[in-house]
């Protein structure tokens, strides 16, 4: 079986030569203003990480199964992975895929780490044909949903995607969704420590699923969101081992940091980066993970605007 490790070993991969900036964020005094000024920092999300067992394959897929570009590739020897970066267009307007190769990917769960992903086109029959005669498995077929067609895919490692009818594309990636164990709970996290709006809260006909989701700007249809969901009477799938993360742009890696802080003594979780500057690329970042230990990362937004991590 694969080994689980902690967010201290998961994140040695992504921190090498880093400088901690400031004092531990435990020992500060810390500012209920700061969450007034969440409400006003500029986020976005930027991308997701997630593990592959074949990249060359992973990459091919994700090409000509759902149209998206490889915008980046990597190898780094010295930290025993490699990877790709790949969406719908430029990073620094779209939000994209970080698919990671470990070379020893024995010890890490692939497939498990996200309920799925959604991405949105104007017609998901022509969609769902196109990704399965590129070697996706139709877990559902097209159907109406609440006025909506949707249809789910599944790729070679597992990993699910939603595919969602819209006549506006201005990112076809859409949305994350994660499962967790406490619905409002999670909803005040997200709103709290990173200044989301709870677009809406849904529950399912039978009543076994209820989910709620969130996002920045006015309109969920014209952003990427994060959906969460909570199976009511049944165990959330716990196979995953915390390599996976989200990582979302901030004006400010500190007081991300604090507010975080603040609202992990209320609702849980921990920080896992402290506010770091990776000095061989310049880039400030942090990192905490939220009640259910889905770990997201913060990046200065003018930072990642260079195109470095």
């Amino acid at each position: 079986m694969a080994n689980k490790l902690g967010p201290s070993s998961i994140l040695s991969s992504l921190l090498f030569l880093t400088l901690i900036i400031g004092t531990s964020l435990a020992a500060r005094n810390l500012n209920d203003n700061v969450l007034e000024w969440v409400k006003k920092d500029y986020h976005r999300f930027l991308r997701a990480v997630i593990y592959v067992s074949n990249l060359d394959r992973s990459v091919k897929f994700y090409m000509q199964g759902f149209g998206m570009k490889l915008l980046k590739r990597r190898n780094f020897p010295d930290r025993q992975y490699s990877d790709a970066l790949i969406g719908f267009g430029p990073q620094n307007t779209h939000f994209l895929l970080e698919l990671r190769h470990r070379h020893d990917s024995n010890d890490v769960f692939i497939g498990t780490e996200f309920g799925h992903f959604g991405i949105a086109t104007k017609d998901v029959y022509k969609s769902v044909e196109k990704a399965r005669v590129n070697g996706a498995l139709v877990i559902h077929k097209p159907q109406k949903v609440n006025q909506t067609i949707v249809a789910f895919v599944q790729d070679r490692d597992g990993y699910k995607f939603k595919l969602i009818q819209r006549t506006s594309l201005t990112d076809p990636l859409v949305q994350i969704m994660l499962h967790v164990q406490d619905l409002n709970r999670s909803l005040n996290f997200y709103t709290k420590a990173l200044g989301m709006k709870l677009f809406e809260r849904q529950n399912n006909s039978t009543g076994q699923i209820v989910s709620g989701t969130l996002g920045y700007g006015i309109n969920q249809s014209k952003t990427t969101v994060l959906q969460l969901e909570k199976r009511k009477n049944i165990p959330r799938d716990d196979g995953r081992d915390g390599y996976s993360m989200v990582y979302i742009g901030t004006d400010d890696v500190n007081k991300s940091a604090e507010a975080a802080m603040l609202v992990m003594k209320e609702l849980g979780g921990n920080i896992v980066i402290e506010p770091v500057l990776l000095s061989n690329i310049n880039v400030k970042l942090t990192g905490f993970s939220d009640p259910d230990n889905w770990i997201t990362i913060m990046v200065d937004n003018k930072d990642y605007q260079r195109g470095t991590l």
